[in-house]
């Protein structure tokens, strides 16, 4: 579990999601956005979520959810199975 990230103080709930001037990285319980520098993923992993980040609504939305779905895995292995994540599609 993560401390102190957000307002629920321990999380292991997240979520992935792409928005403008934001992580990729999200607490699924209180909504707000965290920085990706506290989670244990590799560098590599981190600079793939932020150049996904980057081409928010540059790309369509079929490239865009496919490739959320694709680092959500990735997330997910590196994190562990004691983390419960979800990946949020773009719909507009």
């Amino acid at each position: 579990m993560l401390k102190d990230l957000c307002s629920c103080k321990i999380t292991n709930s997240l979520k992935i999601e792409a928005d403008f001037v934001a992580d990729a990285i999200w607490c699924n319980q209180c909504g707000e956005n965290l920085d990706i520098e506290d989670f244990p993923i590799t560098e590599n992993l981190k600079v793939e979520l932020n150049q996904w980040t980057g081409l928010y609504k540059k790309i369509s939305i079929k490239e865009h959810n496919s490739r959320g779905e694709h680092l959500t895995e990735k997330v997910k292995e590196e994190l562990g199975p004691e983390y419960k994540i979800v990946f949020i599609p773009d719909r507009k």
